[in-house]
């Protein structure tokens, strides 16, 4: 590890907290040296003050950014995501390993970007529940800093970071050490760490047409469009059809890569591998052919893969298809004799690959104020009564007709039902948000977040209701927790800038604005309201700089943001009008 000390440490994470907002305690330290062992052999220096020096001077912006990434790897978190961890235990895996098995074959998994290994530790533990055995399933796990997977190779975390681990997993998959706990070996068995830069051409590491599954989740925000088209070329290459890439909350292909198609798996939008792309020749992964593969091999026609169908069975199916697969031999024969003596028990069997005869899901294309497409998979009834109930999308649907009253109202003994998937429940929040009714706006918006504690975007979305009631202080911890949850969250900069200009404190609302600028500079609704606070500040050279900005980076495509404000300016051409009628009235004005 790299020997710095600890002033210089201390001085990059002040640089840090002041630029990004990032905030490191002498407890996070470990990833600080993680990030300057790798940044800084690239950039051929050897001393970390002279690293630090660079930092300060010119072009060190640009190198700050690019150290972010690697700084974080010390926030990750297990099961992080739980709408996609959800997709990936209920829906994805099963599924995976079922037709894995019937091909007679290993389940074939990439997690892009793991940092430190949290991500494929979470992983291989929902396997191992679902009673895949480690010789099943070919989980590799790399990152470009190679610290952090030697690191992650270790399977060693502390008390802090395996505290979203619940003690049943932490009691079955862990033994205690003396600063934390160390994964099992049974449990290191199933991963594969290794060295990757995604930004190369080639992947020459992976086979064409090879994987099942692709995790690179809050990696891309960092690369630019040409890097991530590269990136995604080679993904889709790397994918059998029908496979799937599962990406971060806040990243989008939209208007970036259009030869994925978006789906809905139990709540979660991920990103599939079109199933008829059988014709599709991409860019060569590798430029020598893969080991081991012969001829016959490279020309063996691809099975079908799963189709969306997959993720639309009812629970009494599920329920029947597993017990009559309990007393199947090959059942039996996959957990029996030949099951290592280090692979862990199965929690329970796999659900059957299967729809209900006669019904097929029906997809689904919608766009929002971005023109950005929405392709959902709706799910087949299981009885007449939930034949009409509204299906989640990403844009937030207003609640079913059939669940309102005459005058259009909730009864009120169904106003926030638990059993709705969260996407629903969120939207009848917002929908008495945009109707004016704050109270019954925050309540299902607390109810929801006790039931699902990391719903980033209700986090959100609460922060917002408390700024638009006056409840400022309560609004800063709910954005302050989402920090939390997501360190580089540009949105709960973003919108605690908002909270803070609406509370008069511009300083405050400048200084967020800022750092949510410095995560994202492309963000053209960011510059727009930077140039709100400061006309408001009678900074009216710096407010037409600003406005401006804004309306040059709209060339740039615009990601819908997490989280849900009502009114703000969502669509480019709204930016664009709103920037140049507020530049026109400053244009006006004699300057001072």
């Amino acid at each position: 590890m790299l020997n710095v000390s600890n002033k210089v440490l201390q001085q990059l994470a002040a640089l840090l907290l002041e630029r990004a907002g990032l905030k490191i305690t002498p407890d996070g330290f470990h990833s600080l040296r993680l990030a300057l062992s790798t940044r800084m052999p690239a950039l051929g220096i050897e001393e970390p003050e002279r690293y630090l020096q660079r930092l300060t001077g010119v072009g060190g912006e640009e190198e700050l950014r690019s150290l972010l990434p690697l700084v974080t790897v010390g926030h990750t978190e297990f099961f992080r995501d739980a709408k996609q961890f959800r997709a990936l235990e209920k829906s994805v895996l099963p599924d995976l390993l079922a037709r894995a098995r019937r091909e007679m074959r290993k389940v074939s998994i990439w997690s892009a970007g793991c940092a430190t290994g949290e991500e494929p530790y979470s992983m291989a533990m929902v396997l191992a529940e679902l009673g895949a055995l480690s010789v099943e399933v070919d989980l590799w796990a790399t990152d470009l800093n190679l610290a952090a997977v030697e690191a992650a190779r270790q399977g060693r975390f502390s008390m802090r970071r395996s505290i979203s681990i619940q003690p049943e997993r932490l009691a079955r998959f862990f033994r205690p050490v003396e600063d934390g706990h160390e994964a099992l070996p049974a449990l290191r068995e199933y991963i594969r760490f290794d060295g990757q830069n995604l930004a190369v051409p080639v992947f020459d590491k992976v086979a064409l047409n090879s994987l099942d599954l692709i995790l690179c989740r809050n990696v891309i925000i960092y690369f630019d469009l040409p890097t991530i088209r590269g990136l995604m070329d080679r993904f889709l290459s790397a994918l059998r059809p029908g496979g799937l890439l599962f990406l971060g909350y806040s990243e989008s292909l939209f208007k970036v890569y259009d030869r994925f198609e978006m789906i809905e798996v139990d709540g979660a939008f991920v990103y599939r591998r079109p199933p008829s792309d059988k014709g599709y020749r991409p860019p060569p992964l590798r430029i020598h052919p893969y080991p081991g593969a012969t001829d016959a091999q490279a020309r063996a026609p691809e099975p079908e893969p799963f189709s969306p169908a997959v993720y639309a069975r009812p629970a009494v199916e599920l329920a029947q298809g597993a017990r009559s697969r309990a007393s199947t031999p090959d059942a039996a024969s996959i957990r029996g004799a030949g099951a290592l003596s280090g692979a862990f028990p199965a929690v329970r069997p796999l659900p059957a690959a299967s729809t209900p005869s006669g019904t097929q899901p029906s997809a689904t294309t919608k766009t929002n104020d971005l023109g950005r497409p929405r392709v959902t998979v709706e799910l087949p009834a299981v009885s007449p009564a939930d034949a009409v109930r509204t299906r989640p999308t990403v844009e937030l649907p207003a609640v079913s007709a059939s669940a309102r009253t005459v005058t259009g109202e909730l009864p009120a003994a169904t106003a926030w039902p638990k059993l709705l998937p969260p996407a629903e429940r969120l939207a009848m929040a917002v929908r008495k948000m945009t109707q004016g009714d704050f109270p019954a706006a925050i309540q299902g918006v607390q109810r929801l977040l006790v039931d699902e504690p990391s719903d980033l975007d209700a986090l959100l979305t609460l922060g917002n209701l408390f700024s638009l009631t006056g409840r400022i202080t309560e609004a800063r911890e709910a954005f302050a927790q989402a920090i939390q949850r997501e360190p580089l969250c540009v949105e709960a900069r973003v919108f605690g800038g908002v909270a803070a200009l609406q509370a008069g404190e511009l300083r405050e609302a400048r200084s967020e604005l800022g750092k949510a600028l410095f995560l994202e500079p492309t963000l053209a609704i960011g510059h727009y309201l930077l140039a709100q606070v400061q006309e408001r500040s009678h900074d009216a050279e710096s407010a037409r700089r600003s406005y401006r900005n804004a309306i040059a980076q709209l060339r740039f495509p615009q990601r819908t943001l997490a989280g849900h404000y009502p009114e703000m300016l969502d669509s480019a051409e709204a930016i664009s009008r709103a920037a140049r009628y507020a530049l026109a009235a400053l244009e006006e004005q004699p300057p001072h």
